[in-house]
């Protein structure tokens, strides 16, 4: 689990319009909305599917929320902004995102097997 200060200086780093890792989460600010992008635990697209891919993006929301809840400010200052939970696939030299959800609505960005 992510240490409290660690979350708190991610607070900070967002206040100031700046992304920051915190665990095993990227939140970087976009134009109008928080991104939450964590990577795939597969090293191969192939051996994913959308149904691994869709509870590796429920995975990455439980652990923002578990950020949430361990700290106030922290959870103050995501009241009121969307956020976008993304999954993403690091190729080594870069990622690409796979897919990501806001508010509910899943949009796939890579085309992955069913």
């Amino acid at each position: 689990m992510t240490d409290l200060k660690r979350i708190q200086a991610a607070l900070e780093f967002l206040k100031d319009n700046q992304g920051f890792k915190v665990g095993g989460l990227y939140l970087a600010p976009r134009e109008n909305e928080i991104a939450v992008v964590g990577q795939t635990n597969y090293n191969d697209t192939d051996n994913l599917n959308k149904r691994i891919a869709l509870n590796e993006l429920k995975d990455i929301k439980a652990e923002f929320n578990d950020y949430r809840d361990l700290d106030a400010d922290f959870n103050s200052f995501f009241k009121n902004k969307t956020i976008r939970f993304c999954l993403a696939y690091d190729y080594g030299m870069g990622g690409i995102e796979l897919c990501n959800d806001l508010n509910g609505k899943i949009t796939w960005s890579y085309d992955i097997k069913d």
